[in-house]
């Protein structure tokens, strides 16, 4: 698959059959596809590794869509609280059993088997404790499941601070 039609069907919110973001993507491309938020750029924790991020705003996705980044490869695509083309319960029947459910961070609370991770397919839900509603979505090249641990998965949990008391 080329990655100009990984994109329309990212764009298309179209999942059932998706079979990964291309590994030859590159930020250039998506960034012609999607259009840049601003000029900036952060730097965050993906797999175990430190890697460059962007925000982009995507047709048809209420929130901005980040592109992971290293060097002028595109490496993965991720955004919150995605819709799709489908009921969620048909695009988890398309998709079948996941290879792996991993316990993960969803902001401040912790979801048991909440991660589905499709590392074949390159495609990662986040799912509500009921299972019911996608939190979160991630796309990137087909791997294996130690490839995507290393690589791919995402850190999405937050550490809130008590906040200071007047004195």
């Amino acid at each position: 698959m080329f990655c100009s039609s990984a994109l329309e069907n990212f764009a298309a919110h179209d999942f059932g059959k998706w079979s990964g973001l291309p590994a030859s993507c590159s930020l250039a491309e998506v960034t012609q596809h999607f259009r840049l938020v601003n000029d900036g750029y952060g730097f965050a924790r993906l797999g175990k590794s430190k890697r460059e991020f962007r925000m982009l705003v995507a047709k048809n996705y209420d929130q901005p869509v980040r592109v992971w980044s290293d060097g002028p490869q595109a490496l993965l695509l991720d955004v919150a609280y995605p819709s799709f083309s489908t009921s969620v319960a048909d695009l988890l029947k398309d998709l079948g059993e996941p290879q792996a459910k991993f316990d993960c961070e969803w902001s401040t609370i912790r979801i048991a088997k909440g991660e589905w991770v499709y590392s074949d397919r390159g495609l990662a839900l986040f799912l509500s404790p009921e299972s019911s509603k996608v939190l979160h979505l991630a796309v990137f090249p087909s791997t294996t499941l130690q490839g995507y641990g290393e690589n791919f998965q995402l850190h999405l949990g937050e550490r809130r601070f008590p906040s200071a008391r007047p004195r």
